[in-house]
């Protein structure tokens, strides 16, 4: 009689064997999406937070277009000629001087070379007025 039921035993034991087996694997998988979801969650903080950054940067720079039009719309302020050149002559050495360029060696080479030729035209312009 034991020897007739042995082959359902060992059908049972497999069953339940690959019911547990199956269980664990679901776990598994759960616990990969749980994580997948987590990292997700967490790339969509931070675009968020440089959608926000890039925001308030937007709109400090129309804050910042929108003065200088006003300013460029305002009549002329009392300022000699002079001085206003010399606040141009700053700015254009602020922005394009060759310490602050960016690029391979030739690129800087090249600004370098346009910066002295400007630079040199400026400071002619300046002896002369």
């Amino acid at each position: 009689m034991a020897g007739e039921l042995l082959p359902y035993a060992v059908l049972v034991g497999l069953l339940l064997l690959g019911t547990y087996l199956y269980f664990i694997a679901s776990r598994n998988r759960e616990a990969e999406l749980r994580q997948a979801l987590r990292k997700h969650e967490i790339e969509l903080q931070d675009a968020q937070q440089l959608l926000k950054y890039a925001a308030r940067r937007h709109m400090g720079e129309v804050g910042r277009l929108e003065n200088a039009r006003r300013g460029m719309c305002s009549p002329p302020s009392s300022q000699s000629n002079g001085t206003m050149f010399r606040e141009a002559k700053s700015s254009f050495a602020r922005l394009f001087h060759p310490d602050w360029a960016e690029g391979d060696i030739r690129e800087r080479e090249i600004r370098a070379e346009m910066f002295k030729q400007f630079w040199a035209e400026l400071e002619r312009i300046e002896r002369r007025a």
